[in-house]
């Protein structure tokens, strides 16, 4: 009986384990706290965001865009992924005590480098510390952290 226990308790914690390396490794890495470092136009514009406190947070299905310089509200995405398209939908605040409103200004995210309110980007570059998107005229460049 004690050793059927054991087996038992082995078997979940592998099962268990395993799921959450499936759901974790799915989307590799992409996972993370991204911090915007730069924005450029096709015409060969660029602003350097190094000093302002824009970040992604990239988790399961699920893109937060924060501004931890406290002007600009926090805003939730959903996403898909595939291949180097990365699909952003369903726009809103997070904001817990009013019911999380929906997002349907393009400026509310344009701070965060978007230049569509439900943007289709490319992913021209990813490594385990930097991150280049791509799409609407313009590129953003992140950096893990």
């Amino acid at each position: 009986m004690r050793h059927l226990t054991y087996i038992l308790i082995t078997a979940l914690l592998t099962l268990l384990m395993a799921s959450c390396e499936l759901e974790a490794s799915s989307h590799g890495n992409l996972y993370g706290f991204w911090h915007l470092e730069t924005i450029d136009t096709i015409n060969g514009g660029s602003k350097n965001m190094k000093d302002e406190l824009k970040f992604w947070a990239v988790q399961s299905k699920l893109i937060e865009l924060t501004d931890h310089d406290g002007i600009h509200n926090f805003v939730l995405y959903h996403f898909q992924r595939e291949g180097d398209s990365l699909f952003l939908s369903d726009p809103h605040f997070n904001l817990r005590d009013q019911n999380d409103p929906v997002v349907d200004e393009l400026f509310r995210v344009q701070p965060y480098g978007l230049a569509k309110l439900l943007p289709r980007l490319r992913i021209e570059y990813l490594t385990s510390g930097s991150l280049t998107l791509s799409g609407y005229g313009l590129q953003l460049q992140f950096t893990k952290f």
